[in-house]
């Protein structure tokens, strides 16, 4: 074999795979600003907000320029007083979830779609709620391709006031999650083990029933 058809060969041998744990490949950032050690697979592009349960009808957007959302109780998936004054709301969901690399480990059983408990803090992997609405999704889609996928989030109101918001809506590969959760790798932070999350989601609310 000639020189150049080896380089050619060695270079095409190196072309199909990921090799995991290389610092470097990494293709986002953990919240301390070094490279994640598994490249991130996933961007979400865009959340809109439905009209009640509607797959289409889109009440509001949020993209990663606009955080701000103001919430109307007619718009709400599910309304539940809980007491006198109190009462808990449901808004569903529609992230546009974008593949930016793929799978370091395989995942068979699906994606967890994640909101953190109203209230939690987002690094706390304790308080994400993965799949509480819907399936896991599979989103096997090829890199630069992009899947809807519907989720909800909960929200607590006290005298017509938000008290309990959601501080982070997010996306897990639970196996790349748990490798990393693991020894030596040893992450401690929910945003560190995702593949994509959405954050803050500054909501403001009516109540115009």
């Amino acid at each position: 074999m000639s020189l150049s058809l080896l380089i050619i060969a060695l270079a095409l041998s190196c072309t199909d795979h990921v090799n995991p744990g290389e610092p470097g490949q990494s293709n986002c950032l953990r919240v301390n600003g070094s490279p994640r050690l598994y490249p991130c697979e996933f961007e979400i592009t865009q959340i809109d907000v439905m009209k009640v349960s509607s797959n289409t009808d889109v009440y509001a957007t949020l993209t990663p320029s606009n955080h701000n959302v103001h919430l109307l109780t007619t718009m709400a998936f599910s309304y539940i007083r809980t007491a006198t004054t109190t009462a808990t709301l449901e808004y569903k969901l529609r992230l546009h979830v974008k593949r930016i690399a793929p799978p370091t480990f395989p995942t068979p059983t699906g994606y967890w779609i994640s909101e953190s408990i109203a209230g939690g803090e987002p690094d706390d992997p304790s308080v994400l709620l993965p799949n509480r609405y819907y399936p896991a999704p599979i989103l096997n889609m090829a890199v630069g391709e992009t899947s809807l996928v519907f989720t909800r989030l909960t929200y607590y109101t006290s005298d017509g006031e938000l008290q309990g918001r959601p501080s982070m809506v997010s996306i897990q590969n639970p196996v790349t999650y748990q490798n990393l959760a693991n020894a030596p790798n040893n992450y401690a932070l929910g945003r560190d083990r995702s593949e994509a999350y959405y954050l803050p989601i500054n909501a403001t609310y009516t109540d115009n029933r």
